[in-house]
């Protein structure tokens, strides 16, 4: 290794900002070689850092990152931070790119945090991030949703970003693309402050949280006052269903429509509870009238 070679001597000069003469550089190829790692090396140091210097980014992963943090924070006090986080550089110091509760637990002890520092761009910190926490932390799916907003809403800033948004998205998630789009307008649909009350929902999939998004559009306003009303003592998937209940339109009291038959309007259902004897004959009856309704053949 180059540094073995020279030693910190050279790291240092670099840093320092000594400089060789012009022809001593062209005709010194084993020095710039040594320059070049010293500094490929820099690029992926793992070092001890400030956590103050360390910035979150803007595109979040975890409904809330600190939830049972006392535990991982326990643990790092009584046997130290046994795996670094990941950061990349920004020009004002340092970006998360993965590592979230570990910078956060350090935070909490007012220690300095262990870091792999890597040059990155923004879209290979959201790519990067992605990959490890579905590796890692096997997130919910509106914690998905979530992350791939973020990443549409971020680098959606400029025109050049928005088409290439969904690329990154789905190439961090490892999703397909037509899914990327619906988990972006679930994740918009449904209030910030209502996903928050009812938490990750662990375990539940993508058509619940549709549902949810989907009484969200049609009731805006209802949707952000329901976050107050959820009942935090409950489990978080047993707090959606409560949400998608305050949400859904009130069902009609059941009606004796006739003898024998009991009718219940529930949204845009109908229910029929019909006595057994006369069964037969309500079904031919509706199937008459639906043909008639239809396909207006009255004979039929």
């Amino acid at each position: 290794m180059a540094r073995k070679v020279f030693g910190d001597s050279l790291k240092s000069a670099m840093r320092q900002g000594l400089e060789e003469p012009a022809e001593v550089t062209r005709s010194s190829p084993t020095v710039a070689r040594a320059q070049a790692s010293v500094l490929e090396e820099d690029k992926h140091a793992t070092r001890l850092l400030d956590p103050g210097s360390i910035r979150m980014s803007a595109v979040m992963d975890r409904i809330d990152p600190a939830e049972g943090l006392d535990d991982l924070v326990a643990s790092i006090r009584e046997h130290g931070q046994k795996v670094p986080i990941l950061v990349r550089r920004i020009p004002d110091g340092y970006e998360i790119v993965y590592g979230r509760r570990r910078l956060l637990a350090c935070r909490a002890l007012g220690q300095r945090v262990r870091a792999t520092v890597m040059e990155m761009t923004e879209e290979e910190a959201i790519i990067a991030q992605g990959v490890e926490n579905n590796a890692r932390l096997d997130p919910s799916f509106i914690e998905r949703a979530l992350f791939v907003a973020g990443i549409i809403r971020e680098l959606g800033k400029t025109e050049e970003g928005r088409g290439n948004a969904q690329t990154v998205a789905y190439r961090a998630l490892q999703i397909d693309e037509s899914l990327v789009s619906r988990m972006n307008r679930i994740a918009n649909s449904i209030p910030i402050e209502l996903i928050r009350a009812i938490g990750p929902a662990y375990g539940v999939g993508r058509r619940i949280w549709e549902k949810l998004a989907k009484l969200c559009e049609a009731n805006p306003k209802t949707a952000s006052a329901v976050a107050a009303q959820v009942p935090q003592g409950l489990a978080s998937p047993d707090r959606l269903n409560a949400a998608i209940i305050f949400l859904s339109p009130p069902s009609d009291p059941p009606r004796k429509s006739a003898d024998g038959v009991k009718m219940t309007r529930k949204g845009n259902r109908i229910i029929l509870e019909v006595e057994a004897a006369i069964l037969p004959q309500i079904e031919a009856t509706i199937e008459r009238a639906i043909r008639a309704f239809l396909y207006d053949d009255p004979a039929s």
